[in-house]
């Protein structure tokens, strides 16, 4: 089914004239991160040629999914990057939530109690059903017999989380977000014009309902941030799964160039995971990314501020492995170990 702008902006324009309802819940905490070790965030950073076996050979890594399941009996919800349905790198792929959902299967985990959920950008992406299904992501469902869930068609609930001071009024968020007893994150690789980068850090902005993701774009870089980053606190992302085998370095919207680092980036923290991640990005000349350190960023900053993880190499267990021989892989480990181990001043 084609989705297109003007389809798109019919319907976002309409659910800002009719906002959804939501009933105020109370917040609850971030749950304990699940895979970190010795006080420290894990990410397995995996040189592959094979997204599959990448994925696989980072939940190896970490322990097998067992840990991330164990004693859950509700639902496992994977957040892909579905902003639009044009194909990946631009947004996740089918694949990478095939190969995580069937991980969790083998594990011993319930298909049914499964769910692939989006809510798809304002430009060229609602209705999230017709977007899911362009991407292949609802026929991977379907074949699974996991779920899907697009979320402007369901529930909601607003929440005011302790620490956020960009939203004071609470944020509204999908009840199925909310009830998720573990969520996988799976960004990808993304230039974008006010965080710099569009990785785990920002894929929350697609579970929020359109009233708020206008006013979340209405303000200036700082003010832009502090609202991206308090997102985090709504919800806990159990898992990230960053698929960096490709990407457009390019200025956001140019897609003339290609960068392929091949790499898999497994993480138990956001903001650890995109530091991993934002390193490849500079080191692969993303748009305005080269001059700055990494750990200078904005989003790194506030996050760190708002306790929802660190960027300091000190306090990253990174975890590496090369599967296909790459001689310049060390180098890819040495310049991301030297960018974390920069000190803020």
């Amino acid at each position: 089914m084609k989705v297109t702008p003007e389809g798109s902006a019919e319907i976002y324009e309409r659910l800002i004239r009719e906002p959804l309802p939501a009933i105020e819940v109370p917040h609850k905490p971030l749950r304990h991160e699940i895979y970190s070790l010795n006080s420290k965030h894990q990410v397995a950073l995996i040189r592959t040629n094979d997204k599959r076996e990448g994925i696989k050979e980072a939940f190896h890594m970490f322990g097998g999914l067992s840990k991330l399941i164990h004693g859950v009996k509700g639902e496992v919800i994977i957040k892909p990057n579905g902003n639009t349905d044009d194909a990946y790198p631009r947004n996740t792929s089918s694949d990478a939530v095939r190969f995580i959902a069937e991980e969790l299967i083998a594990s011993g985990f319930q298909a049914s109690k499964i769910c692939v959920g989006e809510s798809s950008g304002r430009f060229r992406g609602f209705p999230t059903r017709h977007t899911l299904e362009n991407m292949g992501i609802k026929a991977v469902a379907d074949e699974l017999g996991i779920n899907t869930a697009y979320f402007e068609e369901e529930e909601w609930i607003q929440i005011k989380p302790p620490k956020s001071v960009a939203w004071p009024h609470g944020i509204k968020i999908p009840k199925r977000i909310y009830d998720a007893e573990r969520i996988i994150l799976t960004p990808i690789l993304k230039t974008h014009r006010t965080p710099l980068f569009s990785i785990a850090l920002k894929l929350p902005v697609g579970i929020i309902d359109p009233v708020m993701r206008e006013w979340l774009h209405n303000n200036q870089n700082e003010n832009f941030i502090n609202k991206m980053i308090d997102l985090s606190l709504c919800f806990t992302g159990d898992l990230i799964v960053t698929d960096a085998m490709k990407f457009y370095p390019s200025r956001p919207r140019a897609f003339n160039e290609i960068a392929e680092p091949g790499l898999i980036i497994v993480g138990s923290n956001s903001v650890a995971a995109d530091a991993v991640a934002v390193c490849v990005m500079k080191m692969h000349k993303a748009n305005r990314l080269e001059e700055t350190p990494v750990r200078e960023h904005l989003s790194f900053v506030v996050g760190e501020e708002r306790g929802i993880g660190s960027s300091k190499g000190k306090d990253i267990m990174l975890l590496t492995k090369d599967l296909v021989g790459d001689s310049k892989f060390k180098d890819t480990v040495n310049f991301i170990e030297k960018e974390l181990a920069y000190e803020r001043k």
